[in-house]
């Protein structure tokens, strides 16, 4: 059986959302000194939030905020977005970029399996579960594996990778009960998890942005990192199912991995990069399935 066209659409949008989220960690590294990791997190969701909320509001005007929107949907996805920035960008800082957004995105997928069982009554393919067992086994190789060189792993660190997955799946939750158009959904999500992060940004120190470079990454994690495949990923998740989106959406700690490795010099053991090739086979193992939707 031929996959049809809206799979093959939310397949590819999912994809390449998470090659996109894949540059954050690098992206972080860039950052001048003083950006800790909280306001880096807080700014992101709020500039990408009042991006987009204004660039709707000139789009539709008043239309936006007509009926039709769940707003217990609304406010567990904006609550999982912002709950997520707090904690990947503190995690990626005290394990490093691969171990960190290994660990935040390769968990998320069993959870998400979990959530859309349990609250959406998808019925998931053998598929999936060979490849979420391949993606755990995977993670599981990196952190144990792991660490040479610059490159270690903090115990609180994957604490934080885990609660940053568990946010990114109660995110996916709030998308999948808004029946609205996708731009439309990522641009009030935004805005109310920006409100939601405005408090940790207001509370640091944010000199930081003012400075060329800051001001570059700052411009980088809006767009690159967050719009684009926010707006990817929400397109993508309406198409297929939320296990099948979270598993594909690994295709953002391989992006990681490869971009800590040639950029940042972050090298891995043997273990861990045998853990990295069979990650990338769960992913090719669902990608590749025929018999979807």
């Amino acid at each position: 059986m031929k996959i049809s066209k809206n799979t093959l659409k939310g397949t590819l949008c999912v994809i390449a959302a998470g090659m996109c989220w894949g540059t954050t960690g690098t992206i972080q590294a860039f950052t001048p000194n003083g950006a800790s990791s909280l306001s880096i997190g807080a700014a992101r969701v709020a500039f990408a939030g009042v991006v987009l909320l204004i660039y709707m509001l000139i789009k539709k005007r008043g239309e936006l905020f007509r009926g039709g929107w769940s707003v217990r949907g609304v406010l567990l996805a904006a609550a999982g977005l912002a709950a997520y920035q707090l904690t990947f960008f503190s995690a990626v800082r005290l394990t490093g970029v691969a171990v960190g957004t290994m660990v935040a995105i390769g968990s998320a997928p069993p959870l998400a399996g979990i959530f859309g069982r349990i609250l959406f009554k998808e019925q998931l393919p053998w598929r999936w579960y060979a490849a979420t067992i391949l993606a755990v086994t995977g993670c599981v190789m990196l952190v144990l594996g792991g660490n040479t060189g610059a490159l270690s792993v903090s115990v609180l660190g994957v604490f934080l990778a885990f609660s940053a997955a568990f946010s990114y799946a109660l995110e996916g939750v709030g998308l999948r009960l808004i029946k609205r158009d996708p731009y439309d959904v990522i641009a009030v999500v935004s805005a109310v998890s920006g409100l939601m992060a405005l408090p940790w940004l207001l509370a640091g120190d944010i000199s930081w942005m003012l400075e060329p470079r800051g001001a570059l990454c700052m411009a980088l994690l809006t767009f690159l990192s967050t719009i684009i495949p926010y707006t990817l990923f929400t397109i993508g998740i309406q198409n297929i199912e939320l296990g099948t989106a979270y598993t594909l959406s690994l295709s953002e700690p391989l992006t990681a991995w490869l971009l800590s490795t040639v950029l940042l010099g972050e090298r891995l053991s043997w273990i861990a990069s045998l853990g990295v090739g069979i990650l990338f086979c769960g992913i090719l193992l669902l990608a590749c399935n025929k018999n979807k939707g």
